[in-house]
C-alpha cells in the first residue's frame, strides 16, 4: 500500500498506514493498492465509506471501463493496454478508482508503472495538482492514453510491413500474421471506445467531486483518444484490404491452377476416347485383322496430342 497525503497547510506527509490518516483533516489523500488481500478491501471500506457494490466490482477477474455515481464518491474502472510479446496479444490490465472530495483510491492487480511517473510528477511539482485528488486522476488517465500511442503506432507499421509483403510476394502473405494484428486492433478498438464514453462523462459539467475547470483537460484526453481511434479505425479499413487482396490472390492462383488442369485434361480427352474406342472386345472390328493398326492408332495418338498441345500454346491455355 502506497500511500501520498497532503495536510491542510499543504505539508506532504508519508504515513505507514491508514491508521496514521485523519481523513478530516486531508487536503489530499492518494491510496495506492496492488493486489490488495480481503481484509485490505475490507478496511478501504471502512475508511472511505466505500459502497460494496463497488469493492465486489474490484474483486471480480473481468471487469468493463465504466463510471458510477455514489453518495460519496465516483467510482471508475480503467484498463491499461499491455504487449504481451509471449501471445503476440494485447492484453488489459484493470483499475479500480475511488474519487472522493479529498480523496483517491486505486486498485489494480497487476504492476502500473503509470503510476510512478505520476507520482514523480506529483511530489516534484504537488502545485500543478492544486491540492484536489481530481487533477491526480486526470494525470493517470492522461499517462495511461499516452501510452495507447506506441501500441497503435505498432500496429499500423506491422499493416504496412504486411503490404509490402504482399506486393512483394504477389499478393500471397502469411495469413496468420494478418489475423493476428487484426486480432490485436479490434482489442485497442474495444478499450479506446469503451474509454471514451468514461471520458466524455467524467468532462459533464454535473459530475460530482471534478472541479468545473478540469473538463478542459479532461476534454484533451478525449482528444487524444479520438486520434488514437481514427488511426484504429484506419488500421481496419487496411487490414481488411489486407485481406481482400489475400484472397483475391488466393483466389486467382487457384484459378490458374484449375485452368492448367482443364488444359490438360481437354489435351488427354481425344486420346482417352481413341484408346477406350479400340479397348472394345467386339469380334468383328475391321481394325483389329490389319497388321499396321496398332501402328497407326500410336501414330494418331501422338498428332493430336502434339496438335492439341500447340493449339493450348497458341491459345496461352498453360
Amino acid at each position: 500500500m502506497r500511500i501520498y497525503l497532503q495536510d491542510k497547510t499543504g505539508v506532504v506527509i508519508e504515513p505507514a498506514s491508514l491508521q496514521e490518516v485523519g481523513l478530516p483533516e486531508c487536503k489530499l489523500l492518494w491510496v495506492d493498492l496492488e493486489k490488495p488481500s480481503s481484509e485490505e478491501l475490507a478496511l478501504i471500506g471502512r475508511f472511505f465509506d466505500i459502497h460494496p457494490v463497488a469493492l465486489e466490482e474490484c474483486q471480480k477477474e473481468e471487469t468493463l471501463p465504466k463510471v458510477q455515481e455514489f453518495a460519496n464518491h465516483l467510482f471508475i474502472i480503467w484498463d491499461f493496454l499491455r504487449d504481451d510479446p509471449s501471445t503476440e496479444k494485447l492484453e488489459t490490465s484493470s483499475l479500480c478508482m475511488f474519487l472522493g472530495a479529498n480523496y483517491l483510491v486505486t486498485i489494480h492487480k497487476e504492476p502500473a508503472p503509470e503510476f510512478d511517473r505520476v507520482l514523480d510528477n506529483l511530489e516534484k511539482e504537488p502545485s500543478l495538482y492544486k491540492e484536489h485528488p481530481a487533477p491526480v486522476l486526470y494525470s493517470i488517465l492522461d499517462t495511461a492514453v499516452d501510452e495507447y500511442f506506441p501500441l497503435v503506432e505498432d500496429l499500423t507499421e506491422k499493416i504496412d510491413t504486411y503490404m509490402e509483403s504482399l506486393l512483394l510476394d504477389q499478393g500471397v502473405g502469411d495469413l496468420k500474421t494478418i489475423l493476428t494484428i487484426k486480432h490485436r486492433n479490434m482489442a485497442a478498438r474495444r478499450m479506446i471506445t469503451a474509454h471514451r464514453d468514461v471520458v466524455m462523462k467524467l468532462a459533464r459539467r454535473d459530475i460530482p467531486f471534478i472541479p468545473e475547470g478540469l473538463s478542459v483537460y479532461i476534454m484533451d484526453v478525449y482528444d487524444h483518444l479520438v486520434r488514437i481511434g481514427t488511426e484504429v479505425e484506419n488500421n481496419s479499413d487496411l487490414i481488411s484490404s489486407s485481406l481482400d487482396i489475400h484472397l483475391n490472390a488466393v483466389s486467382n492462383r487457384l484459378n490458374v491452377t484449375m485452368k492448367r488442369l482443364t488444359t490438360i485434361a481437354l489435351v488427354f480427352m481425344p486420346l482417352t476416347f481413341l484408346v477406350g474406342l479400340y479397348g472394345m472386345n467386339f469380334r468383328h472390328m475391321p481394325e483389329i485383322g490389319w497388321r499396321y493398326g496398332y501402328l497407326l492408332v500410336w501414330i494418331m495418338l501422338l498428332v493430336i496430342a502434339i496438335v492439341m498441345i500447340i493449339i493450348a500454346r497458341v491459345k496461352d491455355w498453360f
